[in-house]
C-alpha cells in the first residue's frame, strides 16, 4: 500500500492479498467451470502471476483442456507456474497472445526440468516479446511432442527461428504454423525447407513478413510441401518474378487456399498465379483483399469460379 498522486488528489493505492485474490478469483472460476467443464476463457482479465498461481492450483481445473488467457498481464514467472502445474497438466489448448512473455522466459521454459503441460497441441504465443534465439530453442525442444498447431507471429522470430525450423524433428504432429510479421530473409528460408517439418505441414501462414522475390523463389521451388493445403503471403513484397514462381510451383500442386494479396506484383503477375497450370486444386484464392469476387484477375472462393473458362468445371 502507497500514498498515488492522481491531478490534484491523493489516495492510497491497495494491493489485495493474496488470500482475497483467491476468494474472488474462484468466485468467478466456479460457475465458468460448472457451465463448461473442458474450456475456460479468461481473456482480458487483468491476470498476472498470483492469479496464475491460484488458477494452477485450483483442483476443478483438472478438467480443463481449453485455457484462454490471451491479453492479461502474464509475463515470465507467471509462465513458469502455468507449465509447472500439475493440475494443468491436462491442457490441450493454451492461448498466452498479447500478454508480457519475453525471450528470456521462453528460454527458461524450455530448459526446465519441471514442465508438465506435455499434453498441448494448440499453443499461440502470438503479440509478445519472444526473441529470435528464444524461439529456435522452444523448437529444438522436446517439451511440444504432441503440439499440432503453432503461433509465433508478431514476436521477433527471423533466421534463427527458420534454421530452427529446419532442423527440429521434435514437432512430429505439428500440421499448422503461423508466422505472421516475422523477419526471415532468403538464408533463413533456404534452411527452413530443407527440413521434415515443410513436409508435414497443411498450413502456413508468413503474411507481413517483407517477403521479396527471392524469398519466394525458394519457396516455391522447394521440393517440399507435400502435405501444404493453405498458405497465407499476403501483405509481403515479392513481384511479379516471385508470382510467376509461385504460378509454376510443383510442390505446391497441393495448395486448396491461396492468399497473395497486398504484394508488389502487377495484373501480369496476378495473371501467372490465377492461369496456373500446377495450382489447379486451389478452391479459394485471395489476390486482392476486401474484394469478394467479380470477373478477371480478382478473386475466387466458390468452385465454379476456379476455371470459368472451363466447360467442365463445378
Amino acid at each position: 500500500m502507497g500514498i498515488v498522486r492522481g491531478g490534484d488528489a491523493e489516495y492510497e493505492e491497495f494491493e489485495p492479498s493474496y488470500e482475497e485474490k483467491t476468494e474472488k478469483l474462484v468466485a468467478i472460476l466456479k460457475p465458468l467451470l460448472e457451465e463448461n467443464p473442458s474450456s475456460l476463457k479468461l481473456s482480458g482479465k487483468y491476470i498476472a502471476t498470483d492469479e496464475v498461481k491460484i488458477i494452477g492450483k485450483f483442483l476443478p481445473m483438472k478438467s480443463v483442456k481449453s485455457l484462454d488467457l490471451s491479453d492479461n498481464q502474464i509475463n515470465d514467472e507467471a509462465l513458469q507456474h502455468l507449465f509447472e502445474s500439475d493440475i494443468l497438466g491436462g491442457l490441450e489448448e493454451l492461448y498466452l497472445q498479447v500478454n508480457f512473455l519475453t525471450g528470456q522466459g521462453l528460454s527458461e521454459l524450455v530448459k526446465s526440468e519441471k514442465v508438465k503441460l506435455k499434453n498441448l497441441k494448440v499453443l499461440v504465443l502470438s503479440d509478445n516479446r519472444l526473441s529470435d534465439s528464444s524461439i529456435a530453442e522452444m523448437l529444438l525442444s522436446s517439451h511440444f511432442l504432441n503440439l499440432e498447431s503453432l503461433d509465433v507471429g508478431w514476436n521477433e522470430a527471423g533466421n534463427e527461428t527458420a534454421k530452427a525450423l529446419g532442423r527440429t524433428t521434435n514437432f512430429p504432429k505439428l500440421k499448422k504454423l503461423e508466422m505472421e510479421r516475422s523477419y526471415i530473409d532468403e538464408e533463413g528460408f533456404s534452411e527452413l525447407v530443407k527440413g521434415e517439418l515443410a513436409d508435414q505441414l497443411e498450413v502456413l501462414d508468413l503474411s507481413a513478413n517483407k517477403i521479396k522475390d527471392e524469398s519466394m523463389k525458394i519457396l516455391a521451388q522447394a521440393p517440399t510441401w507435400k502435405s501444404l493445403k493453405t498458405l497465407r503471403i499476403s501483405q509481403n513484397r515479392f513481384g511479379n518474378e516471385g508470382a510467376r514462381a509461385l504460378g509454376e510451383s510443383v510442390s505446391m500442386s497441393g495448395l486448396t487456399q491461396l492468399y497473395v494479396g497486398r504484394n508488389y506484383f502487377d495484373a501480369e503477375g496476378a495473371q501467372a498465379i490465377y492461369e496456373s497450370k500446377t495450382l489447379k486444386n486451389l478452391k479459394t484464392l485471395i489476390i486482392k483483399e476486401d474484394v469478394d469476387d467479380g470477373s478477371g484477375l480478382v478473386n475466387y472462393s466458390r468452385p465454379e469460379l476456379l476455371r470459368p473458362d472451363d466447360p467442365n468445371a463445378i
